[in-house]
């Protein structure tokens, strides 16, 4: 269904690809010199063509739109499935996918299976997980620090935005001892966080001109950042996250607080972890999130004084915080160079 290249060597499918987040997966990957897309699904739009729904497509996804059973019928033409369905939904169709193609990689952009606790699935999400069997079996998908289980890996969870943004930020810190007590972090996301379905909060009069915050210290992605976190240090932590929601549609500027932590001894820890990394710069000060708009790359600023520090990440929510990184996990998983199809700039304005 991608437009004919040179050099591709397996087939890709994508179960939901008319929400955002699967309307930016068929954007990677349809320019991925080495990934077909074979066929994508949309129960709702059956039969009706990608490039009409998705028009930014037209020319390089070509074809419709198929059902779910379709794609199971078809899934060997699949060497990866990306499954980007809403909350509570994968876990009744991965599982019995995997066991019909066990050699296919799954990676799963919801939250169903980003921990090994259903108790705290249950109490973030709102529901008992049907496949509690499956959580151990699935690596959680934070790309810069769990490469080599990713290499080779069929089943993938791939963190979510927000989860993506203040790990980024977090882990470092963890790796050197630094997170003790509470870590009070603030985050402010873009409307396309919410998803396609329209709703009073990202409607355009309510949200233009407006910022508010929803799920104060309750968010959801607070169980896969602690619980990710708590694998990286042995100090007792605990996250105090407060989200926001914004006047934009794409990013996500989330600032981690660290008093008695120097702004030099900040900038050591940043540039020793990400120093080397293709899609993660460091610099002092600021960063804006502009520069990171429209791509799978990731900024950390930090600032502060001799005395008290500042963190700040800045991602695109729909870029580093979703299908950007699905596809660095993807090429790890296929064995592909890890940054292949998503060396590419932001704007600037």
């Amino acid at each position: 269904m991608s437009e004919a290249r040179p050099g591709v060597s397996v087939g890709a499918g994508v179960i939901g690809g008319s929400g955002y987040i699967g309307a930016e997966l068929l954007r990677y990957l349809s320019i991925h010199p080495r990934v077909d897309v074979k066929w994508v699904t949309a129960n709702t739009k059956v039969g009706e063509e990608i490039a009409q729904v998705l028009p930014n497509l037209r020319g390089f996804v070509q074809g419709a739109f198929v059902s779910n059973d379709e794609a199971a019928r078809r899934l060997g033409e699949a060497a990866v499935v990306f499954v980007a369905l809403p909350h509570n939904e994968s876990q009744t169709v991965i599982p019995k996918l995997a066991e019909q193609s066990p050699g296919t990689v799954f990676i799963d952009m919801g939250g169903d299976f980003r921990t090994p606790d259903p108790a705290g699935y249950r109490k973030h999400y709102g529901s008992d997980h049907v496949a509690p069997g499956w959580l151990s079996k699935f690596v959680y998908g934070f790309t810069e620090l769990q490469r080599e289980k990713l290499r080779g890996a069929k089943l993938i969870a791939n963190p979510g935005c927000f989860a993506t943004s203040m790990t980024l930020a977090l882990a470092p810190l963890a790796v050197h001892g630094k997170l003790r007590g509470d870590i009070c972090v603030t985050g402010i996301t873009g409307s396309s966080g919410s998803g396609n379905k329209p709703g009073q909060t990202t409607h355009h009069p309510e949200r233009a001109v407006n910022v508010r915050s929803y799920k104060p210290l309750g968010h959801q992605h607070i169980l896969e950042v602690e619980s990710f976190l708590r694998a990286l240090t042995k100090e007792p932590f605990q996250v105090q996250f407060v989200p926001q929601s914004g006047p934009f549609v794409r990013g996500i500027f989330t600032t981690v607080f660290m008093p008695r932590a120097p702004v030099r001894e900040l900038e050591g820890i940043y540039k020793e972890a990400y120093g080397r990394e293709a899609l993660v710069s460091v610099m002092r000060g600021s960063p804006e999130m502009r520069w990171v708009q429209g791509t799978p790359r990731s900024v950390i600023g930090v600032d502060g004084t001799e005395t008290d520090g500042i963190v700040f990440s800045v991602i695109d929510n729909l870029g580093k915080g979703a299908a950007g990184q699905a596809i660095q996990n993807m090429n790890l998983a296929l064995g592909f160079p890890e940054t292949e199809g998503l060396l590419l700039p932001g704007g600037f304005v």
